[in-house]
């Protein structure tokens, strides 16, 4: 149930209300499947809400944690979406909804009697869909007007590579950054599934890291790049058997860089020729904008799509705290932000702070994405529906879960010794002891 639900969510992705808002609707059967296709994550999610409530009484782990804290965020910004004026407010509004669909899901996945099962299918799942998609865009590219990745042909892998599909079957087309996105997932998958998984499933994992390795690279999305160093080197960290192997690889590593001249061809690599841009986007003209719009209205904010509708050029304003702030205000994306900082709290205390003896069993890939996205924030966003959000919701999921199970346990165990030493303290004190 849960697997399928998860699959409408993906069903709507690269889709939206305004094919259906278009007077003209349905010009053409590929404009009417994605009409019909926009409404799919909005129906999982709201599946998701009336089989919660034939489970009764919430669960406390399904809410308290970053998926309650994202569903506030979520319940903010759609006050202010309400009452933007005509379509634009029925598209804020189907914003909204997408973006709450996948943590109604999530919940009730955690409100299950086996949550833990459910949880590790979805991750499964997001990881397969993750990889198709990489896939797809490869073998596409060349046929809807993008360069080639094969080894050998087109662009790949030399500066300059960027590459953007304005529109393919009618659907906004695939740039360099997105495919970057999937292979920079692919690869922290495959690297965290590689320690846990065994027999063909492992090989096939070890399949699909060095082709996601070698696409990220062609990709050129710098920060895709930035956040797969350094979550790799976090997945690396905590398992702690791995240091060595880490600590070696590094070595090595930068004395290849350093004896085959490849600092100076990184630079050119990662400046893309030009000079170098800590804001690794160019986008501050946009970031400046977004600003200006945040202080017309800087409590609720003006409601999700809200970068859209109140930026020139109607651009994306790329980057996840001021699409928050321009979403919700400060009263919501102290909630979004606060959701990022409870996972990262609970990513430490279960992969670094637990001890190894009473640590649960835990998917070594998910300190990775979590990393990952914290750091695409800075130049994409997880603040609205999209296939960020779509794979970093199941690892919030993942640590939430974790981390109420890890305290149970604790509790429990605790419990158990104060019983241990008071049934002790009575036999000592027992005259027939």
């Amino acid at each position: 149930m849960y697997l399928v639900l998860w699959l409408m969510l993906w069903a709507g992705y690269n889709s939206g209300p305004w094919y259906v808002l278009d007077p003209s609707f349905p010009a053409s059967t590929p404009v009417l499947i994605h009409g019909v296709r926009a409404f799919l994550p909005v129906l999982a999610g709201w599946l998701a809400l009336i089989l919660m409530l034939g489970r009764g009484r919430m669960k406390r782990p399904a809410i308290m944690g970053p998926l309650g804290l994202f569903s506030f965020f979520m319940i903010i910004g759609l006050g202010p979406s309400f009452l933007l004026p005509g379509e634009r407010a029925i598209q804020a509004v189907w914003w909204a909804a997408a973006f709450g669909a996948p943590l109604a899901v999530l919940i009730l996945g955690l409100t299950d009697p086996q949550p833990d099962v459910a949880l590790r299918n979805l991750l499964t799942l997001s990881w397969v869909i993750d990889t198709f998609m990489m896939v797809a865009i490869i073998l596409a590219l060349p046929v809807i007007g993008g360069p080639s990745f094969m080894p050998g042909e087109g662009r790949a892998l030399h500066v300059g590579g960027t590459f953007v599909v304005e529109k393919f079957a009618g659907m906004p087309g695939p740039r360099n950054t997105g495919l970057g996105r999937y292979a920079g997932v692919a690869a922290l998958a495959a690297l965290g599934r590689l320690c846990q998984e065994r027999g063909w499933v492992r090989v096939l994992w070890l399949m699909v890291l060095p082709g996601s390795l070698y696409i990220l690279v062609a990709a050129q999305g710098r920060t895709e790049l930035l956040g797969f160093i350094v979550a790799a080197f976090v997945i690396l960290a905590l398992r702690r058997m791995s240091r060595l192997v880490m600590v070696s690889w590094g070595i090595v590593a930068t004395w290849l860089l350093a004896t085959g001249d490849m600092f100076q061809r990184f630079w050119q690599y990662w400046t893309r020729g030009g000079r170098f841009d800590p804001t690794l986007s160019g986008r501050t003209l946009a970031w400046q904008q977004g600003w200006e719009v945040f202080n017309t209205s800087p409590w609720v904010g003006l409601g999700f799509h809200a970068d859209r509708w109140f930026l020139a050029r109607a651009q994306h304003i790329h980057n996840g705290l001021l699409q928050a702030l321009l979403q919700s205000g400060l009263i919501g994306t102290t909630a979004f932000v606060a959701a990022f900082a409870a996972a990262l709290v609970f990513m430490v205390r279960l992969y670094w702070l637990s001890p190894e003896s009473r640590r649960v069993p835990l998917a070594a890939e998910v300190p990775g994405i979590l990393i990952f996205f914290t750091i695409m924030n800075v130049t994409e966003s997880t603040a609205y529906f999209s296939a960020n959000w779509l794979l970093l919701a199941p690892a919030m999921a993942y640590l939430q879960l974790a981390f109420w199970k890890d305290r149970t346990l604790r509790v429990d165990l605790a419990r158990r010794l104060r019983g241990f030493g008071r049934s002790r303290r009575l036999v000592v004190a027992s005259p027939s002891a």
